[in-house]
């Protein structure tokens, strides 16, 4: 066999174990139709389907494309509900509003397993970080029953607090402000979303302090060039320091499920991750979070 063959069959076995590999991605959400916000696609050239409905499907077949064997999916509770009933592989995330639902009524809800993660909490876009009062029941609570929380770090998208959200700051999205939290409740499960983004050297320094905490990409992978020079950044903070084992895959596709494809693309490109930390990005980090069985 020449070795052009040779090399040929090489190539196409690394593309073949990539596109099999097992992903998680612990950062997706879910809609009704009564909420669902999709009508223009996204400047990363990513489409939004017509309706909740088509949403869900088309999120689902990306999830079969991809070997994605889990996904928290974030949202009200009607829509986690809706996703549940719809894959068991959703892990039924319970997406905070300016107003929470009545702490008796959480609680509930996790006992009977309607919620299992807490988040995306994104006090940010109400004005308040997770070190706010109004969520230290909540907090409680998730230590309680070992219920991860999964928390909003860095900007938002452009002019938010013009368009929905008057009380958005990005300063409020600085991981080093939930410092105290992680000290209150040292059994909280925790990952800060998007990285810290913009502040993707607090999110490593938090990181090297406290070792229960972890964090997901988001849409550090795919939404835009500046956003993604941060996770590129991150991601050599983290290997330098170690600290690769705490980052987990999330693609924050919100209302654009082609997000997904372009996430895992980004990442599977980036050269100086070798395949064995892609692997552990892509998938063990999360299953060892989440504390996933076996399969």
């Amino acid at each position: 066999m020449n070795s052009k063959i040779i090399l040929s069959v090489i190539f196409l076995f690394i593309i073949y174990q990539v596109s099999s590999a097992q992903v998680i991605d612990v950062h997706m959400h879910s809609y009704t139709q009564e909420d669902y916000w999709g009508v223009n696609g996204h400047p990363s050239g990513v489409t939004a389907p017509k309706t909740a409905a088509e949403h869900l499907r088309e999120t689902i077949m990306l999830m079969n494309k991809h070997n994605i064997k889990h996904a928290v999916v974030s949202g009200s509770i009607a829509s986690i509900k809706l996703y549940s009933a719809a894959d068991p592989r959703f892990i039924p995330g319970y997406s905070d509003e300016e107003k929470l639902i009545p702490i008796e009524t959480f609680e509930a809800l996790i006992k009977d397993g309607t919620i299992k993660v807490f988040g995306e909490v994104a006090g940010i876009y109400y004005g308040r970080s997770l070190n706010d009062p109004i969520y230290a029941p909540y907090l409680a609570i998730c230590e309680k029953y070992d219920i991860p929380v999964a928390y909003h770090t860095g900007g938002g998208p452009p002019m938010t607090p013009y368009n929905c959200c008057p009380k958005f700051r990005i300063a409020l999205g600085d991981p080093l402000l939930i410092e105290d939290v992680l000290v209150r409740y040292p059994k909280l499960r925790i990952y800060l979303m998007h990285g810290g983004e913009v502040f993707y050297e607090h999110a490593v320094r938090m990181m090297s302090m406290y070792r229960q905490l972890y964090v997901d990409l988001g849409v550090m992978l795919w939404v835009d060039p500046i956003v993604k020079s941060y996770a590129i950044d991150l991601l050599k903070r983290a290997k330098a320091a170690g600290l690769l084992d705490r980052v987990m895959f999330g693609s924050d596709q919100m209302v654009w499920p082609g997000a997904i494809s372009k996430s895992i693309e980004f990442l599977n490109n980036i050269a100086f991750l070798t395949a064995e930390e892609k692997q552990m990005i892509l998938y063990d980090n999360a299953k060892r979070f989440l504390k996933l069985p076996t399969e």
